[in-house]
């Protein structure tokens, strides 16, 4: 025995190395796992769902908040591997890719669309309470997990001051007592390979460790419409080990370390419709600082196709085609000694990430706005320290402070030689960086008193000072003078950006400083941006510089944002009997300010948002019933928005409609939502769930076009009182049904079918019936859909093989979750198409 055990221990070993898989763990949730049936005559039980919403190990039925969770087998069984699948399962979240190929998550109606890479979210992303702080890190996370849970509304108490809209938590699944190993290989549409696994057992008496690797490598899932091209293929590779030493009875320690490399292409979005941003009527030059030989030139983008309504069919710059190589190492030291009676953790959390990417911004096989190089280095390093008392007490109580240090270097060159920008100023790339450094401060502490049996009183509050400096270039690529292959579409050589400024604003020098002031030269490779802040005009002698310093000189830009904020929450629960929660909460959280990182000519597009903030009243019930065959849980809630964080058009006065960052001064939400999850017979299980949502502006006034004044483009602005929130679907819905039985003393089969869907919403601030710079208000609808995903198969009686086939989107849904306006052109950016494949998984 001793023999076969060792023998078992190698293999699974070499296994592990090469493949990872996700934990069995048999917890429930939204959609609960079905448990193998029980023997013949045996009584089925219902295991409780553990959560960690407090930061505490609890019963989801004892939590008085609005939690979803999901465990390992149904993130198996729903073929969950990113945050953009649990947003497809979980309502009331969303998900929405940018052209930087980063990700913004909503929930409830609360997110910050911006996509640099240094933006913190509004949803916080945590691997086994480590913070995760920018987006762009959580890609490859969801591997090998125990669950996922899913905390809706702000949690600023108890996890920071960047949750307005909640926190997604990923528990990692834990180095276990005895030896375990499982193997799990997957082929699937579009010759795409997936194979994991993971190893995990004791190491001495003290130390246990679990080690699990996860890849995938697939062929391209985009086409060209135009020529024979693909895009789109996937190649990236993840790994984790935790190592869990109990030195004594009152000291545990555990080592967390995550690595991966993401090597996907990003995706390509569809252009679906023509919006110049210049006049490209047939002027016989192309521009005042570039003629074009001969008469008038054709404007390639103006005859370009817009792709077919397909989820497949995309374009992109064949020199510039997407790719990406994006590098993530996290290391989590946690440490918990008991004092008996009180409980002291420490929590580090260190990461270094290198981000490189090439995407299309415009859409088609023309440079219209594409970066060809993006690339950026992320540092992040975070403690948290905590005094927690005997959760057995009637008063349960948490004390701990918090810091930390990010910094995030961000460069990118910008491709645009065949805008119609080109066509009138000649200029054609250009390279921006920004360099931030972002430093958090908080103490907090949370509290909750029993009463008497049935109520419980709890209250939070968090003291957080939040810091940021960031630094800001706009100007020419180091490679300048440009080759030959950076032309015009005209075939004339482009302007650097150097010299179109100095023309620029050797002309604009009178008009903006008065008869014979000179805006100072900007030199070779020093920014072109401008500082206007202050400029009045018309009348120079009226101006009232913010800097007299670098008022009217082109310089980099320096800002700086110092907040305090107090993050507090209430709250009662009442337990009328033991199948039954009720419960009411008034939370307030909030968000840092935010620097961008953008393409600008003026200070003005750089200026920072302030911190948003979030006043929660929310009142809500978990219902057991049925001898916890059927669970019911339900809430209602109110949000009073200030100051939302978003990303939008305003109005540069040579280029037209660019993008900076704004505050929204108020907005409301309301909503409901009702999570159902039924058991009525043996291996038989039913969910359903759906969030409601009223969000809407109730006072910003904002850019939906421009008119020239005085040889420079000014805003046209208009109320949105009473505009939707961007991504937030009046409706969103999931259903999912699972049947797992035994067809033989040896072999079982199951069967399982999901359907979820929303509503149609919005990707941004958009006024009905209106055509902001050019592009109509129902270009920016993202269309409503319902979607389909199955799964069938057969395992052992035990569970220690099973085999399954799978269908994600089986019927082949054309649906898109972005669509924006890069410049010249309106893009989309499609769901997934029809996938289905093969799984085998092995577990010893």
């Amino acid at each position: 025995m001793y023999a076969h055990r060792t023998t078992l221990h190698i293999g699974a070993s070499l296994a592990a190395l090469l493949v990872a898989g996700a934990s069995h763990a048999q917890v429930t949730g939204a959609t609960p796992d079905v448990a193998a049936p029980a023997a013949a005559g045996a009584t089925e039980q219902y295991e409780d769902i553990v959560v960690t919403a407090n930061k505490r190990e609890q019963n989801l039925s004892d939590v008085g908040l609005s939690v979803t969770a999901l465990g390992a087998q149904s993130l198996a069984n729903q073929r969950i591997a990113t945050v953009a699948d649990l947003a497809q399962v979980v309502p009331g979240l969303t998900f929405a890719p940018t052209p930087n190929a980063t990700p913004v998550y909503t929930l409830r109606g609360v997110g910050f669309y911006d996509s640099s890479l240094a933006s913190y979210p509004d949803v916080a992303v945590y691997i086994d309470q480590a913070p995760l702080p920018l987006p762009v890190m959580t890609t490859l996370t969801a591997f090998d997990l125990e669950r996922v849970e899913v905390l809706k509304g702000p949690q600023g108490t108890l996890f920071g001051n960047n949750a307005t809209g909640g926190a997604i938590n990923f528990v990692a699944a834990k180095p276990t007592d005895q030896l375990e190993a499982g193997v799990e290989l997957s082929y699937g549409r579009f010759n795409t390979f997936e194979a994991a696994g993971f190893i995990s057992g004791p190491i001495t008496d003290t130390l246990r460790a679990r080690l699990a690797v996860k890849a995938v490598n697939g062929d391209e899932w985009q086409h060209s419409y135009t020529r024979n091209d693909k895009s789109g293929r996937a190649d990236n590779i993840a790994g984790r080990l935790i190592l869990e030493w109990d030195p004594t009875d009152a000291l545990s320690v555990s080592l967390n370390l995550n690595a991966w490399r993401d090597q996907n292409d990003p995706q390509a979005p569809q252009r679906i419709a023509f919006t110049p941003q210049n006049d490209v009527s047939g002027a016989p030059v192309i521009g005042p600082f570039n003629p074009a030989p001969g008469g008038p030139v054709p404007y390639p983008q103006a005859s370009y196709p817009n792709a077919p309504r397909t989820a497949r069919a995309a374009d992109w710059t064949p020199e510039f085609a997407p790719e990406q190589d994006n590098r993530f190492k996290q290391g989590i030291l946690r440490a918990d000694y008991d004092f008996g009676g009180a409980t002291l953790t420490s929590l580090t959390n260190l990461i270094d990430m290198d981000f490189r990417n090439t995407t299309e911004g415009g859409g088609t096989a023309l440079r219209d706005l594409d970066l060809r190089n993006d690339q950026g280095k992320i540092k992040s390093f975070t403690q948290e320290v905590r005094l927690a008392g005997d959760t057995a007490n009637r008063l349960r109580w948490v004390i701990g402070a918090n810091y930390e240090r990010t910094t995030v270097y961000e460069d990118t060159n910008l491709a645009y030689t065949d805008t119609s920008s080109t066509y009138v100023n000649g200029i054609v790339m250009s390279s921006y960086f920004t360099d931030q450094k972002m430093k958090n401060y908080a103490a907090f502490g949370n509290v909750e008193f029993d009463v008497n049996d049935q109520i419980k009183l709890k209250g939070g509050i968090r003291q957080t000072k939040a810091k940021r400096w960031s630094e800001a270039f706009n100007g020419d690529l180091p490679q300048y003078p440009i080759l030959s292959s950076d032309q015009t579409f005209a075939g004339t050589p482009g302007v650097t950006l150097t010299d179109f400024f100095n023309t620029l604003y050797g002309a604009l020098s009178g008009l903006y400083g008065g008869p014979g002031y000179q805006i100072p030269t900007i030199a070779p490779g020093g920014s072109i941006i401008l500082d206007t802040r202050g400029l009045v005009l018309g009348d120079p002698s009226a101006n009232n510089p913010v800097d007299p310093a670098t008022f009217l000189t082109a310089a980099n830009v320096f800002t700086k944002l110092n907040e305090d904020s107090t993050s507090w929450s209430v709250g009662v629960d009442f337990k009328p009997s033991d199948d039954l929660l009720l419960y009411a909460n008034v939370a307030k959280g909030y968000k840092a300010g935010s620097a961008p990182h953008l393409s600008g000519a003026i200070f003005d597009a750089y200026a920072p948002v302030k911190q948003e903030s979030l006043l929660d009243y929310e009142v809500g019930f978990k219902a057991q019933l049925m001898d916890s065959r059927l669970s019911i849980n339900g809430a209602a809630f109110y949000y009073d928005y200030k100051n939302k964080q978003t990303r939008a058009k305003f109005v540069d006065p040579i280029f037209g409609a660019l993008d900076k960052l704004l505050n929204v001064p108020k907005s409301t939400i309301k909503g409901a939502e009702l999570e159902i999850s039924a058991r009525p017979s043996r291996g038989l299980s039913f969910t359903a769930s759906a969030t409601y949502l009223d969000a809407k502006v109730k006072e910003y006034t904002g850019a939906i076009g421009s008119q020239a004044v005085s040889g420079v483009l000014v805003a046209e602005l208009a109320s949105f009182e009473g505009v939707r929130l961007p991504y937030a679907p009046k409706l969103q819905y999931s259903f999912r049904a699972d049947y797992d039985t035994e067809i033989t003393s040896e072999l079982a089969g199951f069967v399982g079918v999901g359907v979820n869907g929303q509503s149609k919403s919005y990707s941004a601030l958009v006024l009905q019936g209106s055509q902001p710079f050019g592009a109509d208000a129902s270009l920016y609808d993202i269309n409503a859909r319902t979607l389909v995903n199955a799964n069938i198969g057969v395992r052992s009686a035990d569970d220690t093989w099973r085999l399954s086939f799978w269908g994600k989107n089986i019927f082949n849904k054309y649906y898109w979750v972005n669509a924006t306006q890069a410049y010249d052109t309106f893009v989309r950016y499609t769901g997934r198409p029809a996938e289905y494949g093969l799984t085998l998984g092995l577990r010893m």
